[in-house]
């Protein structure tokens, strides 16, 4: 099964104001070596991997592998709360873009 802390979310979305902390924590562009744009690629690489995992355990349920259903259940809802958090993100993104974008100079 896929990574899970002890609240049931996904490793890396377990606090929702992560991406508040991180990008917060050093004005300069560059979180600890990391750009923003390298923490969006993760993070969306991290959301991707969750869902084949989840993928994979509904094939290996319906198979009659080691998977049971509430195992299967819980990596899909994972996956579907990773993937709405991202979607969550992406919005905002594009209204802070739109935002500046309509700002007067």
């Amino acid at each position: 099964m896929s990574q899970i802390n002890g609240f049931g979310t996904p490793l890396g979305v377990s606090d929702p104001l992560f991406l508040m902390k991180t990008l917060s924590s050093n004005s300069a562009g560059d979180v600890n070596g990391t750009s923003f744009q390298k923490l969006m690629l993760n993070s969306m690489s991290e959301v991707a991997g969750l869902e084949t995992a989840a993928q994979t355990s509904i094939g290996d349920n319906l198979a009659g592998g080691d998977m049971t259903l509430v195992e299967s259940i819980v990596a899909v809802r994972e996956a579907e709360l990773a993937s709405r958090l991202m979607l969550q993100v992406q919005r905002k993104l594009v209204d802070a873009w739109k935002e500046l974008k309509n700002m007067q100079m």
